[in-house]
């Protein structure tokens, strides 16, 4: 993802989870050249042996950092998970794709990598597979999606919904408002939606239009006013028109407020 192979992925992520644990001796995960290729990649600090199978962590480099944040705000996009779950599904798939390497379905990996609260939160996110005994895994096996999730196969499908979106507001004689787009759209926050907005590179003048647009938005929605909002609805649509980054970000938000006007 984004430069990485999955097994460096996972390694990064790992390290970040557990930058400031006490014991920082990563050998005993097996995975010494993917955490190497990250300190050669000047993402981490670690020291090794001259075999290459010691692996003691050091630190973080901003590199890493970096790319932690953009990497798992991409999957965050995708999935909502808690920090520790999004580790383990990474370990996990990693696993998953070296045993398919010398294996044959189906695949299961670790039950024991951590607690078993994130093995239920990724069965019931649709990114494991996971069959229960005495309310602990005993088999457990990556899904497609877990498969899409960790090694950020859904980037693809994010760039192409970037293409295809086709913001028309449609205000009908009812004066109730509805959004069209070719991409899938998932409700967000107000405060997820300028967030997104402060991170876009454009420039600072369309930044403020575009907040103060989806701010208007917002309180009229709250305020059940159809009129206002078909009004505000045309700003934001003129707004997003501009370009297509911001219509990327606001026009999920839109389907939120539309539902909160007429619910």
């Amino acid at each position: 993802m984004n430069g990485l192979n999955l097994e460096q992925e996972a390694a990064l992520v790992y390290a970040w989870m557990n930058q400031n644990a006490d014991v920082k001796n990563f050998t005993e995960l097996g995975t010494s050249e993917a955490f190497i290729a990250l300190k050669t990649q000047g993402m981490i600090q670690m020291q090794t042996d001259w075999g290459h199978s010691l692996v003691m962590f050091q630190s973080m480099l901003p590199a890493g950092v970096e790319h932690y944040s953009k990497a798992r705000k991409a999957r965050r996009w995708f999935k909502t998970l808690s920090d520790e779950a999004d580790c383990l599904m990474l370990r996990l798939a990693a696993q998953d794709a070296a045993k398919r390497k010398s294996e044959d379905e189906p695949i299961f990996v670790a039950t024991d990598f951590d607690k078993n609260t994130y093995y239920a939160e990724l069965s019931r996110c649709g990114l494991l597979d996971v069959k229960w005994s005495d309310n602990s895994p005993y088999l457990v096996a990556v899904t497609d999606m877990g498969r899409t999730y960790a090694n950020g196969w859904f980037q693809e499908e994010i760039e192409k919904s970037n293409q295809n979106i086709n913001f028309a507001p449609v205000i009908n004689n009812n004066v109730s408002a509805t959004a069209n787009a070719e991409a899938e759209i998932k409700d967000v926050t107000i405060g997820a939606t300028v967030e997104a907005i402060l991170d876009l590179d454009i420039e600072q003048n369309l930044k403020d239009d575009a907040q103060d647009a989806v701010r208007q938005l917002e309180k009229v929605a709250k305020e059940k006013n159809k009129t206002k909002f078909a009004e505000k609805l045309e700003k934001v649509a003129s707004i997003a028109k501009s370009s297509t980054e911001l219509a990327t970000v606001m026009f999920p938000f839109v389907q939120t407020a539309i539902k909160m006007l007429m619910g």
